[in-house]
C-alpha cells in the first residue's frame, strides 16, 4: 500500500471514473488548470462523505468559480484515504487531507478551496 498522501505532497496522476459514469484523467483534464477537490467514497452505500459529496455536487457552480475541479468517485488512488477528501491546488500541492467525515464538511472543504485560490507565490517567498 502507498504511504497516505500528506500536507505538501503531491497528488498522483490518476485515471478515475467518477460517480456520474464519467472518466476523469488528472493529468489530462485538471493538472496544471484548475485546484482539485477530491472525494474518495467507500464501497459501502452508507459512507459518510456520500452527504458531503452530494452537498458538493449540487454546488458545483460555486467550485467551478473558484477555478476548481470536483471529482467523486468509488475508485481507489494510491496515497487517497477512502473513504476521504483531498485538496490540492493546480499544481498538484495537498493542502488538506481528511479521513473523518465528522471533521469536515461541504462549506469547510469549499473554503479549503477558496484558501487555496487566494495563496499567492508572492506572498510565500516563492517569487523570482
Amino acid at each position: 500500500m502507498p504511504p497516505r498522501l500528506q500536507r505538501g505532497g503531491r497528488v498522483p496522476h490518476f485515471h478515475v471514473t467518477d460517480t456520474s459514469a464519467a472518466r476523469v484523467a488528472y493529468d489530462e483534464a485538471i493538472w496544471q488548470r484548475d485546484h482539485l477537490l477530491l472525494v474518495s467514497l467507500g464501497d459501502d452505500d452508507g459512507d459518510p462523505f456520500a452527504a458531503i459529496a452530494r452537498d458538493l455536487q449540487g454546488r458545483a457552480s460555486d467550485i467551478a468559480a473558484l477555478e476548481a475541479r470536483l471529482v467523486v468517485t468509488r475508485d481507489p488512488i494510491a496515497g487517497v484515504p477512502r473513504p476521504g477528501a483531498v485538496v490540492a491546488d493546480r499544481w498538484g500541492e495537498v493542502f488538506a487531507v481528511i479521513d473523518e467525515a465528522g471533521s469536515t464538511d461541504a462549506d469547510d472543504l469549499i473554503e479549503w478551496i477558496r484558501w487555496v485560490q487566494m495563496k499567492c507565490p508572492e506572498c510565500e517567498g516563492e517569487a523570482y
